[in-house]
């Protein structure tokens, strides 16, 4: 079977996020009869191993062959395997590097979120955000084909493949802060929670990346609060069939929100994550609130965690008004269930095999 070959990073510092897109477009790409290939930096390989529902061999690209050395590397693989394409994904590797890995002769796909990094040198270009279309991929990127809007999120099989559960039997209060939780939200979150005297049920999730967990589980052993806390879960679609309403980060997980229809308060933590949860509060089956100023700061400072205790504060309030209010959640969960769209996987390798036709 040809080969689809993955270049994409994952850690505390990168997130979990670029890996989980890749990983849920792998598994589409095993049910067409691609073989993905992963090559990751040595905790991103980490954390693939441990998952369940991983699919593809793993590949270790260590920081000593960035740059040349590493293209160099693709490319020697690349010739020795029946490589149809590869896929980049990621922050870190620059306008320089994408167009040596172009010059290799293989159709490059990219996933993108802002359109601000220079040229990608992409064949085919991958944005799920429903503000892709506003980024005018067009004028810089003229010859590359477009997998861009809603039609385009890629979205694991767990979250494909639903059983759904009525409305009325979910019973939890879900806090997730991505992979790695890089403003360290959850804790203060929950903190918030406790000291507003909340009595219904919580499902913590924390990913594997999440570096605070000695904290986490302290204030847990002690806390009054009904908790339920998952890390480094590996089915999260039936958690999220079981969330009346969630407080998320709003990256890639909005989207699997989305698609199990989960009334959700969405937290932007970077600048790409606005566009999307723009187009997710119009959709109205979220709220939001902007906590990227505080992402961005030191952490230490004491303006910022000033600032930090006043958006939680503020974040919880709205949380605790909608927890109450049966009918607008209900109101939330039909407008997720109405504008889910969960085969955006499918779509994108139609799009791939109709390229790598092309170039034989």
């Amino acid at each position: 079977m040809p080969h689809i070959l993955f270049r994409v990073n994952a850690g505390a510092s990168s997130g979990l996020g670029h890996l989980m897109r890749c990983l849920a477009l792998a598994q589409a790409m095993v049910k067409n009869q691609f073989t993905p290939i992963f090559m990751l930096n040595d905790e991103g390989a980490n954390i693939a191993r441990s998952r369940q529902d991983w699919v593809g061999e793993v590949i270790v690209v260590s920081e000593s062959q960035a740059g040349t050395q590493e293209i160099e590397k693709i490319a020697e693989y690349s010739r020795c395997h029946p490589v149809a394409a590869i896929v980049l994904d990621g922050y870190d590797f620059s306008s320089l590097y994408r167009q040596q890995l172009a010059q290799l002769g293989y159709p490059v796909i990219c996933f993108d979120d802002m359109n601000n990094s220079g040229h990608l040198h992409a064949n085919l270009i991958i944005n799920g955000s429903g503000s892709a279309h506003q980024l005018k991929y067009e004028d810089n990127q003229p010859h590359a084909q477009l997998c861009i809007g809603e039609a385009y999120r890629v979205l694991r099989q767990e979250f494909c493949e639903l059983t759904e559960l009525p409305f009325a039997q979910r019973q939890y209060l879900t806090i997730m802060m991505g992979g790695s939780d890089p403003a360290n939200l959850t804790l203060p979150l929950l903190q918030c929670l406790q000291n507003k005297g909340f009595s219904g049920k919580l499902k913590v999730i924390t990913g594997a990346a999440y570096p605070f967990l000695d904290e986490l589980n302290k204030f847990i052993r002690t806390s009054k609060l009904d908790i339920q806390h998952l890390h480094d879960c590996q089915q999260i679609a039936q958690s999220f069939l079981q969330t009346r309403l969630a407080i998320s980060a709003a990256g890639g997980s909005q989207f699997e929100l989305q698609a199990t229809a989960t009334p959700s308060c969405l937290l932007t933590v970077a600048d790409n994550q606005v566009g999307a949860t723009q187009v997710a509060v119009k959709q109205a089956w979220c709220i939001t609130e902007d906590f990227s100023v505080i992402a961005k700061g030191n952490e230490n400072s004491k303006m910022d965690e000033n600032q930090k205790r006043t958006d939680v504060e503020d974040t919880i309030k709205s949380v605790l008004r909608l927890w109450g209010d049966d009918a607008a959640l209900l109101k939330m969960h039909n407008q997720g269930l109405k504008s889910r769209d969960t085969n955006g996987a499918q779509r994108i390798i139609e799009k791939i095999q109709q390229l790598c036709s092309d170039e034989e």
